[in-house]
């Protein structure tokens, strides 16, 4: 399986469809993290999805059609991070963000902690823990400035998760695909300040959105 130029290739491509520019280290880099997935995908289940073109596709680019809504030097938290997406592809764009993915199961962040040590990465973390045990440690509570997620759970579970960890004015990032419409409207219904933004996933053009929420009764 080629983990190299052509797959390099593709990201590039599709990044740059939707705004964002690679160098060739932050490419090396995500090449890096694409192989080991697939290594460790070997013996033990991080992710469903292993083909090289796939994994490009659904797990890189997807992850970094996040990064033009995140500001630098922000400090974020990435909750059910599974495989270390949207955080690390998000951290490898832009190095300045300080992120912390937060994953219960501890394969997946073994997973992680291994591909921050080979990428050499500054400023980021993986915890094995549950989010609502998070929540209730020092040092957590109100001190992200954004908290993503990537297909984790319905929308509105996550914003019920993810605002313990907001900062004053911090705000929840959420992918997710065409089911993402109709779960907004349980949103709707609360004081949340939500904005939309609609993209088609390069390649494979699938319907897909990020979901920006500010929550309304957060500074209450």
């Amino acid at each position: 399986m080629n983990f190299k130029e052509q797959w390099k290739k593709i990201v590039k491509k599709g990044a740059c469809e939707l705004g964002i520019k690679l160098d060739a280290s932050q490419l090396e880099l995500m090449a890096l993290h694409g192989s080991e997935l697939v290594k460790w995908n070997k013996k033990i289940n991080i992710t469903s999805i292993t083909d090289p073109f796939e994994t490009a596709v659904r797990h890189f680019i997807d992850s970094v059609a996040m990064a033009n809504h995140i500001p630098d030097n922000m400090r974020v938290l990435d909750i059910g991070s599974g495989g270390g997406f949207p955080g690390l592809p998000l951290k490898i764009t832009n190095p300045t963000l300080d992120v912390v993915m937060a994953d219960s199961l501890r394969k997946r962040i073994s997973f992680i902690k291994h591909v921050i040590r080979s990428a050499r990465l500054a400023d980021v973390d993986a915890l094995h823990t549950r989010c609502e045990d998070l929540a209730k440690t020092e040092g957590f509570t109100h001190s992200f400035d954004i908290v993503v997620s990537r297909a984790f759970t319905s929308l509105d579970r996550f914003v019920s998760l993810a605002e313990p960890f907001l900062s004053e004015n911090g705000v929840i990032l959420a992918m997710k695909g065409k089911s993402g419409q109709n779960e907004i409207k349980s949103l709707c219904t609360k004081k949340n300040d939500i904005n939309i933004h609609n993209y088609l996933l390069p390649f494979e053009k699938h319907e897909r959105s990020i979901v920006i929420v500010k929550p309304g009764n957060h500074s209450d």
